[in-house]
């Protein structure tokens, strides 16, 4: 269309804004890439980083940050994303209102020009030429409504089949109706603490639930802190200065820097999500691992998961079910950690591997 004579004509900069709001940017970012990172700034963006994480690490301590108020900062923050910047179901749909509005081809250009003489020649210039952009328009908008409409059909179709397998997953383990199933941690604290008082490093307790373990291990010195998928038990911690965080494990592990962790401690919500999430959970843990790192998974026992009065809404509303501990021994020794052994204590088992070959001094093979 023409575009009024009173408005001031488009710059190319205001068209490289325009595309960038339709492909879903801010209408302030830039479309050219900043200038490189050289190590001296490299160094000193860690340098910050680490001591943005050390100072967030003592107000956590002090109780300034209680995981509901981090869970509920989080899904401010997320609100807050400009559309189609994620990879959500808004995001998509955010993306495909945009690119139908931008699939309509117009010849129509505008002539508005604050040059004397060249508004009129750029008209004369869209008269001559507008039989020729009308064949290549006809034929874009063509493609373009029937390759929109394919999007269209396509999307409807990715609910169908997302709105199918969440029936199918059933009830998260972190959802409002399945709580993850805790073994007796009192049996489990001289053997969890005996297994890492000496690693040394950074700690951390999958499903901590109000924090028993993490203090239990910080009174003998280790580095610990918990993450808790259910919540509830960690707004009411067992004592308050413990640093617990309300968050889903995966999403956290994928948030942890390779080689972070000397130890992660696994229960919980593991037993009750599908096969594929279990390894991928252990996979996490496996990269945020130091060489020769050191992990322990507590797990039912697959028996009394199938026969226990008390784990009958986990067995009807869970995706899926315990590992047995010949599996668990398997998926961690292709994961490369050697020295894997299981433990029976009581109605359940503790499963460890140390990352690599401890007796010798090289980085592991991970496979």
């Amino acid at each position: 269309m023409n575009q009024p004579m009173d408005e001031p004509a488009k710059t190319d900069e205001d068209s490289e804004q325009e595309i960038d709001f339709l492909n879903g940017s801010s209408l302030g970012s830039k479309s050219e890439p900043g200038p490189p990172i050289t190590p001296r700034t490299l160094d000193f963006m860690e340098k910050i980083e680490r001591e943005i994480e050390e100072e967030v690490r003592k107000k956590r301590a002090q109780g300034a940050f209680p995981p509901a108020f981090e869970r509920r900062l989080k899904r401010i923050f997320e609100q807050l994303v400009p559309p189609g910047a994620g990879n959500s179901r808004r995001d998509f749909e955010a993306l495909l209102r945009s690119s139908d509005r931008a699939a309509y081809f117009d010849i129509d250009v505008p002539i508005a020009s604050q040059k004397p003489g060249v508004a009129r020649l750029k008209k004369l210039l869209r008269l001559t030429q507008a039989w020729y952009l009308n064949y290549l328009a006809q034929q874009l908008n063509n493609f373009s409504t029937n390759l929109m409409r394919l999007l269209y059909v396509f999307d409807a179709r990715v609910k169908k089949l997302e709105d199918s397998m969440d029936s199918a997953t059933r009830v998260r383990p972190s959802g409002e109706f399945l709580k993850p199933y805790y073994p007796s941690i009192f049996a489990m604290e001289d053997h969890i603490a005996n297994t890492i008082k000496d690693v040394g490093g950074r700690v951390l307790l999958a499903d901590c639930g109000n924090g028993y373990l993490v203090l239990k291990l910080k009174e003998q010195g280790i580095d610990c802190y918990g993450v808790d998928s259910f919540g509830d038990e960690a707004e009411k911690p067992y004592q308050s200065g413990l640093d617990l965080r309300w968050q889903d494990l995966n999403e956290h592990l994928l948030e942890i820097a390779d080689g972070a962790l000397s130890a992660v401690v696994i229960q919980g919500s593991i037993d009750l999500i599908t096969a594929q999430e279990k390894l991928n959970l252990l996979s996490g843990a496996t990269r945020a691992l130091e060489p020769h790192g050191t992990l322990a998974v507590i797990s039912v026992d697959p028996d009394f998961f199938d026969r226990s009065p008390d784990l009958a809404v986990q067995r009807d509303l869970a995706p899926g079910r315990p590992f047995a501990p010949e599996t668990l021994r398997h998926v961690l020794d292709h994961l490369g950690f050697s020295r894997v052994s299981t433990e029976a204590i009581g109605s359940a088992h503790l499963t460890l591997g140390h990352l690599g070959n401890i007796d010798v001094d090289e980085s592991p093979k991970r496979r």
